[in-house]
């Protein structure tokens, strides 16, 4: 009988559940494999009752009419806190309760479960299965006690068949939120509770194949295949059994017998289909009895340390990888059907080739998608004890025997369950638990039952870091290869050169994509390509976890703190590529451009061609198209397309057409590569590139200008009018606005600004741009004098001094703007700091009030996602049109966002056809909000956000780049915007109706 200290001993681990096996489900002989007869899903709406408490639980009562009166449904699947039962709580490191291992809070939060079925094969074996409750539970059936079982993201299965009846049956689980298990399940995510993945019942015959593990190998020349299959642990004392393996068609079919000494088989294949990540070719492979049936999806591959690299099928490989938590935005961890396989098809469509699963098992389905699609696995185990680390030593659970056996489970339950899909290359150990001797058991018994696959240690490389410079000095010892978290680019060419550091090395955390970012993914992509022992990495995270709520009234996304949950680490869950509902950031299409399996190299165009790479390591590309044009800013002036083949890991030069040379208006060469076999997978079948290109000067895109027909100038006012339209300036301040008769303002004056909203990644600078006062400028006007004032313009020079209250360093700035009759308003600009100023500033720019009449925007820059100085690389040249009110990304968190960069010129058009033209000598920012910059820093939510009744248009001379270092490092200093001297200048032309 279950007794509740069960839930304060890591030694008990478990009660009478099954010895773990792999996954599959059994058929009968006859059944259609979409639909078996063996298994009885017990998915749907169960009876539930919530206890604050488990000392109110009155367990001998769970099969009393009475004890159900106060019952509601529930979704099984589901997370009770998704379903209005407790809080979701959110932490990253620090546990949610005291740290005194192994207790946790002295009265547990307890959901009981009922669910009334019918059993009609009383003739056979009966076997429950859960595949995921959290944090433990106790089974019950027919008022009888089954079991228990702890291990929040491993399945459990019972045998039942001693206390099944044929008929109405009833089945209770009591699941408990806590537990001695919660301090080695510390992942960074959200403390969710219940039966979260599938539960069934099996009807299994009496004799039986229990388990069985499979294993491909090839020859010396990777050309002949070897299938090992072993039945480690069958039903019966012998089984007849008959195996088949197909394709399209039959490959073999062998009759074999199996009992207790004869269990191993190996089968030659020859030139079998091989599976990678770019060919994911699988094979089915069936396993027939006398009553039963299992088949099983294989792919032969092989998995090798050669010559200090991981290999595939003998070739070294490239891990362009992502970490990927189980989660949806209403769901939690029960994730609906079809929303894994959507995951997963835009992964590939980002070129994404492999995934850790991060920081646990993940639902079958999640490999099954793996294995048809292509993708690597690093398989983790549950076990992750971050917080433990606030006792000062990191491995005060993972040298402590009596948690050794709890450790172990976690690493036999997921090899068990997994082991033969053929996408998991790496099993890892688990996440952030340091390095003990837990683990080195773990690994001695995964080496000896899986010793085809390789072990990831990331506590292991923690030791191998330097304490006095931080340097990763020395190879791993236990695992296979050395792994590190958010390394620099400086790190990785040290490790790079160090000869003491020789086993291959990725990066199994990178890129931190929380919120605007991250930054410099193509330098870490140009060291990946350029160094063969940096064998890639996992970018973090796949997508953000916030929970979709609404409030005021509007749809929002909350995270840790608004539900109450106190400790919390507020909206550090927030930092994927994708949004909860599945659309990109602006960071997917940067990391998408440095993963794309061809790279266009112009550095030939001058001598007419171009150079294509495969960067494929196993897959030609053949009969791919590429389209050439020739532009003049939005006129295609040569269109020519030509058909390549790409073999793998080879350059092609590719001659351009003569048409494409001589064209001396042209100021853009821009390139496509279409893929129209689908070779590149997924429905995103296109590569764009493009490079600028010296033509002839001509203007681009000219709107006919407003003249000004009707001219009132005095000492203090000059006012241009055409028709309906007015332009007002003030001699003496240099302000001025552009306006009709009924005084809307369509363009007002700008103002100086040198902050941006606080994005996640400004986490340390904005703390000294903020000691420095750089939110806070205040200008004033020092001197207006007009410089010139004749016929057809005037010009001013405006002196001014901006710098912070309380402050002792501020900016010269000098100003002159000239307003030409014509339609045209040109800036020059100068500023030099002075006295104590900051290293660096968030921008360098002016903001303007914009009427919300410009709907559109068309501009001639880096597009058509948001650009900074050091995420601009997923974009290209280009003339790009979009809504105005489309140009921001709307960041869950609300923070700086929409800026372009490299832009030539920039147009926002009206629906009456006025037009506003922002063209600059040299190339510049810009970006457009609907909220002010002071409106967006102080929310802290998007439904905070309250659009204002104008347009906010930044046009900056430059902006700070943005980096990873909300958990990574700082922006590189080629991207930081140094406060030096600075000129920049542009012109504003009007075109009115």
């Amino acid at each position: 009988m279950f007794k509740t200290n069960y839930l304060s001993d890591p030694q008990r681990i478990h009660e009478n559940r099954q010895s773990p096996r792999s996954y599959y489900l059994p058929y009968a002989p006859m059944d259609d494999h979409d639909n078996s007869s063996r298994v009885l899903s017990l998915n749907g709406f169960w009876r539930f009752r919530y206890f604050p408490s488990h000392l109110d639980v009155e367990r001998e009562r769970f099969f009393a009419d009475d004890f159900w009166q106060n019952s509601h449904l529930i979704s099984v699947p589901s997370n009770w806190q998704m379903e209005g039962y407790g809080q979701p709580h959110y932490t990253n490191i620090q546990y949610p309760f005291p740290i005194n291992p192994p207790f946790t809070f002295s009265e547990i939060p307890v959901g009981v479960y009922r669910y009334d079925f019918i059993c009609d094969s009383q003739k056979m074996r009966q076997f429950l299965r859960f595949e995921g409750v959290d944090n433990c539970f106790a089974l019950y059936l027919n008022g009888k006690y089954i079991g228990f079982s702890k291990g929040s993201r491993n399945p459990a299965e019972f045998d039942v068949t001693a206390s099944i009846e044929k008929g109405e049956n009833q089945l209770v689980v009591e699941v408990f939120q806590w537990s001695d298990s919660s301090y080695i399940e510390d992942q960074d995510m959200w403390w969710l509770s219940g039966i979260f993945r599938d539960v069934a019942l099996l009807h299994r015959p009496q004799e039986c194949i229990w388990d069985f593990h499979i294993q491909t190998s090839f020859d010396s020349n990777y050309e002949n295949g070897i299938l090992t299959i072993d039945f480690p642990n069958i039903h019966g004392n012998q089984l007849d059994c008959e195996i088949f393996l197909e394709k399209e068609s039959l490959v073999f079919q062998k009759k074999i017998v199996i009992d207790k000494e004869n269990h191993h088989f190996s089968f030659p294949v020859v030139s079998p289909q091989k599976w990678t990540a770019e060919t994911p070719e699988l094979y089915r492979l069936r396993f027939v009895t006398s009553e039963e049936e299992i088949c099983q999806e294989i792919g032969f591959r092989e998995v090798a340390l050669l010559e200090n690299k991981i290999c595939i099928n003998g070739k070294p490989i490239l891990f362009k990888g992502i970490n990927h938590h189980e989660f949806h935005e209403t769901k939690g961890r029960a994730l609906p059907k079809g929303f894994l396989e959507k995951e997963i098809q835009l992964m590939k469509e980002a070129h994404f080739n492999a995934i850790r699963a991060a920081h646990y098992p993940h639902s079958p389905e999640f490999y099954q998608l793996c294995d048809r699609y292509g993708l690597y696995v690093m398989d983790e185990a549950d076990l992750e004890c971050h917080g433990i680390g606030s006792t000062g030593d990191k491995n005060y659970l993972s040298s402590n025997q009596d948690w050794e056996e709890a450790y172990l489970d976690r690493m036999k339950q997921m090899v068990e369950r997994d082991k033969n899909y053929p996408s998991i290359i790496i099993w890892s150990v688990g996440n952030e638990s340091g390095n003990g001797t837990n683990h080195e058991a773990m690994i001695r018994w995964c080496r000896e039952k899986d010793p085809t696959r390789l072990i990831h240690h990331e506590g292991e490389s923690r030791d191998c870091i330097s304490e006095t410079d931080g340097r990763y000095f020395k190879d791993v010892q236990q695992a296979d290869f050395n792994s590190r978290m958010y390394a620099t680019i400086q790190e990785l060419q040290e490790v790079a050169d160090n000869p003491q550091v020789i086993k291959p090395y990725i990066l199994c955390e990178y890129g931190h994509a929380m919120g605007n970012g991250p930054g410099s993914l193509k330098e870490y992509w140009e060291m990946f390509y350029k160094e063969p022992q940096l064998q890639g990495g996992f970018l973090w995270e796949w997508k953000d976890q916030g929970i979709k709520a609404k409030r005021e009234g509007q749809p929002t996304y909350l995270y840790g703190g608004d539900f109450g949950d106190i400790p919390n680490d507020y909206n550090f869950v927030l930092d994927g590529l994708m949004t909860p509902d599945l659309q990109p950031s602006p960071s997917y299409f940067d990391i998408q451009r440095q993963q794309e399996p061809i790279a266009i190299d112009f550095s030939s165009y001058e001598v007419g061609k171009i150079i294509l790479r495969n960067r494929n390591q196993f897959k030609d590309l053949l009969d791919m198209k590429c389209c050439f044009e020739i532009k003049r800013d939005q006129e295609v002036l040569v269109r020519k397309i030509v058909t390549v083949h790409l073999p793998h890991e080879k350059d092609v030069e590719v001659i351009l057409p003569s048409e494409l040379l001589h064209s001396k208006k042209a100021n853009l060469l821009k390139v496509q590569i279409f893929d129209e076999q689908k070779t590149l997978r997924g429905k995103l079948a296109r590569i764009v590139a493009s490079m600028p290109i010296e033509g002839d000067s001509l203007p681009g895109q000219e709107p006919d200008l407003l003249l000004f027909n009707e001219i009132q100038d005095d000492a203090k006012m000059l006012l241009l009018r055409n028709g309906k339209n007015y332009l007002r300036v003030d001699k003496t301040t240099g302000k001025w606005q552009f306006m009709n008769e009924h005084q809307d303002i369509y363009l007002a004056s700008p103002e100086s600004i040198f902050w941006r909203p606080t994005t996640n990644n400004d986490f340390i600078s904005s703390e000294i741009w903020r000691e420095y006062g750089v939110d806070r400028m205040m200008t004033n006007l020092m001197s207006c004098s007009i410089v010139a004032n004749d016929s057809d313009k005037l010009k001013l020079s405006l002196k001014e001094a901006i710098g912070p209250a309380g402050k002792f360093w501020h900016i010269e700035q000098t100003t002159n703007i000239t307003f030409f009759k014509d339609g045209r308003v040109t800036y020059e600009i100068s500023g030099e700091p002075k006295n104590h100023y900051p290293l660096t500033v968030p921008r360098i720019g002016l903001v303007w009030q914009l009427h919300k009449r410009f709907t559109k925007t068309c501009w001639s820059g880096k597009g058509p996602k948001e650009t900074y100085a050091d995420t601009e690389n997923g974009s290209y040249f280009d003339v790009f049109s979009q809504a105005t009110d489309e140009l921001s990304f709307q960041y869950l968190y609300p923070q700086e966002s929409g800026n372009h960069c490299q832009t030539k010129w920039a147009i926002f058009k009206s629906d009456d056809q006025l037009v506003l033209k922002f063209q600059g000598n040299h190339s510049f920012n810009f970006s457009v909000h609907s909220y002010s910059a002071a409106a967006i820093d102080s929310a802290q939510h998007i439904h905070e956000l309250k659009k204002a009744d104008r347009y906010y248009l930044y046009i900056d001379y430059q902006q700070h780049g943005i980096g990873s270092r909300s958990c990574g490092p700082d922006v590189l200093d080629k991207y930081q915007l140094h406060l030096q001297d600075y000129h920049y200048q542009f012109e504003i032309r009007i075109k009115g109706v």
